[in-house]
């Protein structure tokens, strides 16, 4: 619950919009920052610290079962907790409370799979977003606030100006992406490329690190911009001042794709699950796979009224079935089952 946090920031906004379904929500989350919740909303932080297993589970355990005792639970839903989930989903099956799991990862574990069993049901956004295939597992679709990832008004073109949001973890490929762009630069050199994001933890500053020397110290690199992350309510307007989202994550799909999506940025991407909704830039063959190299090169080579076409219809799709509202709506209706 931390309005600065790059990763885990929209949860507020999630916590505020299901609470309009119930009388009293409490929160249990690991870490409170700057947050403004809706007033049926308490908040209560167990501090829970990574590397601290034995004291951050007492902590939280005591806690819920404090909290537990004082209300009356007749439902909870762990929202990216897999493993604060799997500690209390016994304590919860034994008192009959319905419990369900919000996971979205293609990364299986003991975790989960403990949940799975215990929980009364495990809910993600798309069918391969959960290594878990079973009728306990719902897809219901990911929440994005379209009230603040609004349209922008003009569509930029030519494109030229590329983006990626999100953290600087080896697992986001950056590095392939500024390969990708160099070589779209060899045709146009007015390509630049803008990352916006920091490592998340103490073991991916060495990446960082090294791909940011590689590229800003001693070198003639002014097209590729690194910045760090930016509080969330100030992203929708700092994405269209871009032409192109651009993206490399090979795992689940990705919340930004959606955001970009929704703000009316064309997404150059290969993550499956992303071409798998949206089709490819290759606008006579959707459904095929190309490299980053390919899908820009496809992308630079439509036309404005081909390229505003097809904008239209990604948005169209993004706005049904992953905004905020009918998200909610969708896990409201499972939770109430």
């Amino acid at each position: 619950m931390d309005e600065l946090s790059q990763v885990f920031s929209h949860q507020i906004g999630i916590v505020n919009e299901m609470a309009k379904y119930f009388e009293k929500v409490t929160v249990l989350t690991g870490r409170t920052g700057s947050y403004k919740v809706s007033e049926n909303v308490t908040v209560y932080s167990s501090n829970w610290k990574s590397g601290m297993r034995i004291s951050s589970t007492s902590r939280f355990l005591i806690l819920y079962l404090k909290l537990s005792l004082q209300n009356r639970f007749t439902v909870i839903f762990s929202h990216m907790t897999s493993v604060q989930a799997a500690i209390i989903s016994p304590i919860t099956r034994v008192f009959r409370i319905k419990h369900y799991l919000w996971y979205t990862h293609k990364s299986d574990n003991f975790a989960l799979r403990y949940c799975h069993f215990f929980t009364n049901g495990i809910l993600t956004a798309t069918s391969g977003s959960c290594p878990i295939s079973s009728a306990k597992v719902f897809v219901v679709g990911h929440s994005i606030d379209t009230k603040l990832f609004t349209r922008k008004s003009n569509i930029s073109f030519p494109i030229e100006k590329f983006v990626h949001v999100g953290r600087f973890d080896p697992s986001k490929n950056i590095d392939l992406i500024i390969s990708a762009l160099a070589e779209s630069r060899s045709t146009n050199n007015a390509i630049t490329f803008s990352t916006i994001g920091e490592p998340s933890g103490p073991s991916n500053v060495a990446f960082y690190e090294k791909l940011t020397n590689q590229y800003l110290i001693g070198k003639s690199q002014s097209w590729i911009n690194f910045q760090k992350s930016v509080p969330r309510n100030t992203l929708p307007q700092l994405l269209t001042n871009f032409d192109c989202f651009v993206h490399a994550f090979k795992g689940s799909l990705d919340k930004a794709v959606l955001e970009a999506t929704l703000v009316g940025l064309p997404v150059a991407t290969i993550n499956k699950e992303y071409l798998n909704i949206f089709g490819s830039w290759d606008l006579a063959n959707r459904d095929a796979k190309y490299s980053l190299e390919k899908e820009i090169e496809f992308l630079l080579s439509i036309n404005k009224v081909d390229l505003i076409e097809e904008l239209n219809r990604r948005y169209k799709i993004a706005q049904k079935d992953y905004e905020l509202e009918g998200w909610a709506r969708r896990v409201i209706e499972i939770l109430n089952n």
